[in-house]
């Protein structure tokens, strides 16, 4: 297994989450500029151009190898994983984002380790004790004392991108999706090629593949191609920028390394989707810097009580063993 050191699992899901919580403020002002729709067919579009050109020139495969080369099992569960975490739960994050603003959108990502614990349990027999069901209801608690408090939806500007309670319940569905997409990853590199892990490089290809042909299929059915692709085409507001440099810090860095990190994590899909749920912690700073958004003591705490829960999730088993 590549990169075999101590925390390289750790490290690498840490890395994702630095990237992706740079990646959410021009996917913000993008979905904002260009609609959610039309960002998340171009940002798929664009990062299965950005991991070809990558797989190509650092993977020792061909054009045809990429399709090939994977076995119909991986085919399976990345193509599933990229379907639910990449395809729909990007487009409730991108919803969620340009209604609610990045940094209260980005707190339901402590929602994801619990959607990942539940389904972990049924794909790959991931179990979860007392302590795990405790850490869960601290991150709920955690959310709700933020983004549900009457002060924080007051903070919450109105963008006209929709209401608020459908900007929370997106932002839910969201973190379901996530947590849902990184166990169906992780059961894909169960299936190893040749005695050898599938190189994280071309899972996330395969990911992505998978999810932009499914979304673009769907909406050549609906008959929404053009009216998806028009906002891009012109540029509307200047979006196209931002969806770029996104698409960068998102779909091509972060969920390459996210990939990384299940791959080093093996069967431990709960503990990276735990990590991936610091986002918010980075959000808040870059919000700042960002946005000049200020930093109340209860968003802070809010923060603090959901990161307890999370880090109550991975040391479940060393809790117990305490008492």
């Amino acid at each position: 297994m590549p990169f075999a050191t101590p925390y390289a699992g750790e490290l690498a899901a840490f890395a994702t989450t630095i990237s992706w919580s740079i990646g959410i403020f021009p996917f913000t002002a993008a979905a904002r500029r260009l609609g959610p729709n039309s960002l998340n067919h171009f940002r798929l579009l664009l990062a299965v151009i950005f991991l070809s050109l990558l797989s190509l020139i650092f993977l020792p495969l061909s054009f045809t190898g990429l399709f090939t080369s994977p076995l119909p099992q991986h085919w399976l569960w990345f193509g599933l994983s990229g379907v639910i975490g990449l395809a729909l739960g990007d487009y409730f994050s991108f919803t969620s984002f340009a209604i609610l603003g990045p940094r209260i959108s980005s707190i339901f990502n402590t929602l994801a380790p619990a959607a990942a614990l539940f389904t972990g349990y049924f794909v790959i027999g991931e179990r979860i004790n007392l302590i795990g069901i405790t850490g869960i209801l601290i991150t709920i608690a955690g959310v709700i004392w933020l983004t549900l408090s009457k002060s924080a939806k007051a903070k919450m500007q109105d963008h006209e991108h929709g209401n608020k309670e459908k900007g929370i319940l997106y932002g839910m569905l969201a973190a379901i999706c996530q947590g849902v997409g990184v166990v169906l990853a992780n059961k894909g590199f169960t299936y190893r090629l040749h005695e050898a892990d599938l190189p994280f490089f071309q899972a996330t290809w395969l990911r992505m593949t998978v999810a932009t042909a499914m979304i673009f299929l769907l909406s050549a059915f609906r008959g929404k191609i053009k009216e998806y692709a028009l906002p891009v085409i012109r540029n509307k507001n200047k979006g196209v920028p931002y969806a770029i440099a996104g698409t960068v810090f998102g779909p091509v860095i972060g969920v390459s390394l996210s990939m990384l990190a299940v791959l080093l994590l093996h069967n431990k899909p709960s503990v990276a989707q735990t990590i991936f749920s610091l986002v918010p912690i980075v959000a808040l700073p870059l919000a700042w810097v960002f946005y000049r958004e200020r930093i109340t003591l209860k968003a802070l705490l809010g923060a603090l009580i959901a990161i307890t829960g999370v880090v109550v999730l991975i040391w479940r088993d060393e809790i117990t063993r305490l008492f």
